[in-house]
């Protein structure tokens, strides 16, 4: 770890770490469709026609991925979505993810996970990517009381597990602010990542490209995001995910580049200069 960096998490006691990330989480509105099945059934009498309907919803059982090997992996990275789950954006980041036949992992605001999202959501982890969290409210949690905390990440978990039946596996705290609070109260590996400020419309598709490809590397976590109305970032995936099979990266979930690398992400340190915030899978430094 840098020696500066050292001091600032050793003299912050129960102070917080900030740096900038990801944008706000899209409040936009959305008109809930249900995914239930009708079946009709009528009944005729003499004297009456009785019609009755049952709605039945589809149920959605989780597949759990099989992890190869970890010397079958060659070069891995993790592109990782902030913002989702909406019907737009995300469904066309998938698109992508399919058309090249790479995976990815999305982290969702709680308050997004509409009954319209459902769908998009069990396509997601039909694919073989991966759904985790990014709180409820995508709030400054460095803020928070203990209890407020807990309730975030309970109600998130809930939310996500109601739909695909497991829930997340790794949290993205909300503008990768973080303190020893959110440590104490978060019991799941916190990610951060290799940005390039997608979050901003000024960020050109281009510029997109460029920073995300200058900072691949081995075991590299990638952030991006699959906000309502970020399109840029889709177009700079047509051009970023063939270059990076091309330079021979395959493109894996947060748990397969883990997996890949032989790690196991800590969650809960018992010092707070151990405490991890990953930004690629090998990390040993709390910042990378």
């Amino acid at each position: 770890m840098n020696i500066c960096k050292r001091a600032m998490l050793l003299a912050l006691t129960g102070g917080i770490l900030m740096t900038t990330g990801c944008a706000g989480s899209d409040s936009s509105s959305q008109t809930p469709q249900s995914s239930a099945a009708d079946t009709t059934t009528t009944t005729t009498t003499a004297a009456t026609t009785t019609t009755t309907t049952t709605t039945t919803t589809t149920a959605f059982t989780f597949t759990e991925p099989e992890l190869k090997e970890p010397s079958e992996y060659g070069k891995v990275i993790a592109l990782t979505f902030d913002d989702g789950p909406n019907t737009s954006t995300t469904n066309a980041v998938l698109d992508v993810l399919e058309k090249y036949d790479a995976r990815a992992s999305f982290f969702l605001i709680g308050n997004n996970i509409t009954e319209d999202c459902h769908e998009v959501m069990k396509r997601t982890v039909s694919m073989g990517c991966e759904i985790n969290s990014h709180s409820l409210t995508h709030s400054y949690m460095n803020t928070m009381k203990p209890d407020e905390i807990v309730a975030e990440m309970d109600a998130t978990a809930k939310l996500i597990e109601d739909v695909i039946g497991v829930g997340p596996k790794f949290f993205r705290p909300p503008y990768i602010a973080v303190n020893y609070t959110m440590w104490d109260n978060i019991d799941i590996p916190f990610i951060s990542g290799y940005g390039c400020n997608d979050w901003d419309p000024k960020v050109t598709t281009e510029q997109r490209v460029e920073t995300v490809l200058s900072q691949a590397k081995d075991g590299a976590i990638i952030l991006l995001h699959d906000a309502q109305g970020n399109y840029q970032t889709v177009e700079a995936l047509e051009q970023i995910i063939p270059e990076l099979q091309a330079q021979g990266y395959e493109l894996v979930t947060l748990t397969e580049l883990f997996h890949a690398k032989g790690v196991t992400p800590k969650a809960v340190e018992e010092t707070y200069t151990d405490y991890m915030i990953y930004s690629y899978a090998e990390q040993t430094s709390t910042w990378g």
